[in-house]
């Protein structure tokens, strides 16, 4: 879990849609950022570095494991002044109301209950602040840059793709966009994205979730074209996000 988190959040595909999210938030130096859900915090550490270590960002998740190496990680990286590190539960956020600038996730609303979370972000959102945030989007196809027949091209990237449909009141589909008016937040930005992977172990891993459903005919024909496209250096999987941000209101109590 650890290294699949930390190659993640080093790929240019998974911090171009960061970045974006961020982008939209209207991050100013100075603002208190919160991440719900931080794993190992390489997104915090990212921020810190993106932002100059102009703003205070506090990473908090379930994983007491996780969270000793994000603390680790964060102190290797000389963060300790500018990221800090809670232990919490995203559907019941340890914090007290209005305390930050803006409330992010990312990749964590399919495996909570997608409405606590957000109420709990808006909770902690400070009046005027953003609450952002990245999930999954296995309603929509992912594109894979191989020349696969028509039928086995159309079956690793039809919707539906993803093994782990996470929890149960979760959200990894478009229903972000309405739970965000639901909690009452306004100018909200809808603005689904593709992160494209070409690195090597982020391709293992998809690739890891796509060869299991297919027959060993299927599997033979995948690795024959991938062997193509790997020789030539186009080989690239791109999988869709739902992302939005939404401002709570200055009027709220």
């Amino acid at each position: 879990m650890i290294g699949s988190l930390e190659a993640r959040g080093h790929t240019a595909g998974y911090l171009g849609v960061v970045r974006r999210l961020i982008e939209e938030a209207e991050l100013r130096p100075g603002e208190t950022v919160l991440e719900v859900g931080c794993g190992t915090g390489v997104l915090d550490r990212w921020l810190a570095g993106h932002t100059g270590r102009a703003n205070r960002i506090v990473g908090v998740d379930i994983s007491r494991y996780l969270l000793r190496e994000a603390m680790a990680l964060a102190s290797k990286e000389g963060l300790e002044g500018v990221v800090a590190f809670r232990e919490g539960s995203a559907e019941a956020l340890p914090f007290p109301e209005n305390s930050f600038d803006v409330a992010m996730s990312s990749t964590v609303i399919q495996r909570v209950d997608a409405d606590r979370m957000l109420r709990e972000m808006v909770r902690v959102a400070k009046p005027g602040g953003r609450v952002a945030v990245v999930g999954h989007a296995h309603d929509l196809p992912r594109w894979v840059n191989l020349a696969l027949p028509a039928e086995l091209k159309a079956r690793v990237e039809a919707p539906g793709w993803a093994s782990d449909r996470g929890h149960q009141l979760g959200c990894d589909e478009a229903s972000l966009y309405g739970r965000f008016h639901q909690v009452g937040l306004s100018h909200i930005k809808m603005f689904p994205q593709f992160a494209a992977f070409a690195e090597p172990s982020r391709l293992q891993s998809l690739q890891g979730e796509i060869l299991p459903t297919l027959s060993p005919d299927a599997v033979q024909e995948w690795r024959h074209v991938v062997a193509q496209a790997e020789a030539a250096g186009t080989f690239f999987i791109a999988t869709p996000f739902h992302c939005a941000v939404g401002t709570k209101p200055l009027d709220t109590v």
